[in-house]
């Protein structure tokens, strides 16, 4: 499809997801980021969710609810060729695995069809895909070595919003608040850090998120006498309300592709601790802008909050430096030009 070189960039972003989750707020970013934008018109396709839809049209116009989104329901791919053909879109971008399967197999205008993936899934879910974009370079080279070719898979990680940061906070002075953010579920490990407190006893820590962990983190905290000093806190839509009183995050996730919470802690100017996994693994350089510890080791974890906790150059340093990384590397203005760099360029590749 050719392009008008005065013309607007004209996207279909269709996602399912869950109620909250790190990919889910992404999505909602990304898509009130492109609707702020001047180069790009945008249509915007959901499942059902009444808090999603109550922020997304504070800013977006075009959006289609769907109330079962599954592959069950024959109404939804329908909804979706129909939207294709309505709106004419230049690019159709698909998160994940269910709103990837979802799309028309055959084209209907030489629409480009773009599947983001934000984790290790299963790549015969993308098969309809043109082009995929992956939010870490790991996992670009793990859609590669399933027989991707590397042109096709491009790597744009996410950004986080700091509109709600203090602007006058150079570093935390609350000494001894910890935070921790996500889903609970195993994979975020968030029992380790629960399990880390008894050894930690003039610390505080605030647990934001929700999941199906939630009584097994409550049964740990009354079992090591936590009451007093842990606290589990609902998902907000306000996380910068949490960020602002930590004075450190952690992140001591078993498995995590991303990390979102490391770069809002960068962002929120706190100094971040993280295991040695995944995307946090490899943002965080040790003792530059930020600690790592070794996954599942209560005791390095421990070690690592005391050692951050005592010595305040090193504090300043990483949360410094954790600050020029998330400008540098992972705000909206950077991240969104890759965006639609990236779309201009396949557009203009598709047209040849």
């Amino acid at each position: 499809r050719k392009m008008d070189i005065n013309s607007k960039l004209k996207i279909i972003n269709i996602m399912s997801g869950a109620r909250f989750g790190g990919a889910e707020s992404f999505f909602e970013r990304l898509a009130i980021s492109f609707a702020q934008n001047q180069k790009i018109q945008q249509k915007v396709i959901i499942k059902s969710n009444k808090e999603r839809i109550k922020k997304l049209q504070t800013v977006i116009n075009d959006i289609e609810q769907i109330v079962f989104f599954n592959f069950l329901n024959p109404l939804c791919s329908y909804k979706i060729k129909n939207s294709i053909e309505e709106f004419k879109p230049d690019i159709v971008l698909t998160w994940m695995n269910r709103a990837s399967r979802l799309l028309p197999p055959k084209k209907i205008k030489n629409e480009i069809y773009v599947g983001r993936l934000g984790g290790y899934y299963d790549i015969k879910n993308y098969v309809k895909c043109d082009f995929l974009i992956t939010n870490t370079q790991d996992l670009k080279n793990f859609v590669i070595s399933k027989g991707w070719d590397r042109k096709n898979v491009e790597f744009i990680p996410n950004f986080v919003s700091n509109n709600q940061i203090s602007a006058s906070k150079i570093y935390p002075t609350e000494k001894r608040n910890i935070i921790c953010m996500g889903r609970f579920h195993h994979n975020k490990a968030i029992d380790i850090l629960i399990k880390s407190m008894p050894f930690l006893p003039s610390f505080n820590l605030s647990i934001v998120g929700e999941g199906l962990l939630e009584n097994s983190y409550r049964n740990l905290i009354k079992k090591f006498n936590l009451n007093n000093r842990v606290k589990l806190y609902k998902w907000s839509n306000n996380i910068s309300s949490f960020l602002n009183k930590a004075s450190m995050l952690v992140c001591p996730s078993r498995h995590e592709p991303f990390g979102n919470i490391v770069v809002d802690g960068w962002a929120h100017k706190i100094p971040v601790i993280v295991s040695n996994v995944g995307g946090p693994g490899l943002m965080v350089k040790h003792r530059f802008n930020g600690l790592k510890f070794e996954k599942d080791n209560v005791f390095d974890l421990v070690e690592k909050i005391k050692t951050l906790n005592s010595d305040d150059n090193l504090k300043k340093k990483v949360t410094i430096n954790g600050f020029k990384t998330f400008k540098k590397n992972y705000s909206e203005k950077v991240i969104v030009l890759k965006y639609i760099n990236f779309f201009k360029r396949i557009c203009k590749l598709c047209a040849e």
